[in-house]
């Protein structure tokens, strides 16, 4: 298993904090996200953990060498685009199964052991304890429990998503095709989830619904997303009153 950690964003939203300063450098109870992505990373005990840096790149290969991170970094230079362009950025580097997950995202540990367990299609991570906001990835799943729509818009859904999915290596040509055609489609200002909903769709319309992502639900445990500045703060304030459960 090969783990991509996409932390190539501008993170504009957190404002005054990334002017100088790439959003996975920011700090969440006195550590990076990098640093806590990686961590979480090194919990499903990968061959390969791959950083995607982009914006300030320089101080994000420093980080982690600073934290002398056994990552294999990879820079983006297109990193004002989507994220599904650092995902191709590693394409070529991608050689099996495969997690992907965003560096603004923290979770308790364990998670690490509902990601390791294996699938055995394309898998979605999803909850539905949040009450999900209009910025929130919503989700909408079928009969089976497969994801059937993601998308922020939605107005119908059932869960949300968690910022991680996982490819088995059986799936991984239907995957990167489906990268490719969305790529190709939608041009390169779109997001990673995007594959997703076109992996959806495109069961669909074929009559195979069984093809469509799967979900897997880490309801009860808990995660944080750290993409607004409010929510930072808030991040900081749960992280530093329990900082063990966060570690």
């Amino acid at each position: 298993m090969q783990v991509v950690v996409l932390a190539a964003g501008l993170g504009s939203r957190l404002g005054a904090l990334t002017q100088r300063l790439p959003k996975a450098l920011i700090e969440v109870g006195g550590e990076t996200l990098l640093a806590r992505a990686v961590r979480f990373a090194e919990r499903l005990a990968p061959s390969e953990i791959i950083v995607v840096g982009g914006f300030g790149f320089a101080s994000v290969a420093a980080e982690t060498e600073r934290k002398e991170m056994s990552v294999t970094l990879i820079e983006n230079p297109a990193f004002r685009d989507g994220n599904l362009v650092s995902l191709l950025t590693v394409r070529d580097r991608v050689t099996g199964e495969l997690v992907l997950m965003n560096v603004d995202h923290i979770y308790k540990p364990a998670v690490a052991s509902l990601v390791a367990r294996p699938v055995q299609q394309v898998t979605a991570f999803v909850d539905v304890d949040r009450h999900l906001g209009p910025d929130d990835m919503k989700v909408s799943r079928d009969e089976r429990g497969h994801l059937r729509e993601i998308a922020k818009s939605l107005v119908e859904f059932d869960s949300g998503y968690v910022g991680m999915t996982r490819v088995p290596d059986p799936d991984l040509g239907r995957y990167w095709g489906a990268v490719d055609s969305v790529h190709r489609t939608e041009g390169s200002a779109v997001h990673v989830e995007r594959v997703l909903a076109h992996l959806a769709r495109q069961a669909g319309e074929s009559g195979s619904p069984e093809q469509r992502p799967a979900c897997r639900d880490i309801s009860g445990i808990g995660w944080l997303e750290v993409d607004l500045r409010e929510e930072r703060d808030h991040a900081d304030l749960v992280v530093r009153a329990a900082p063990d459960v966060w570690s």
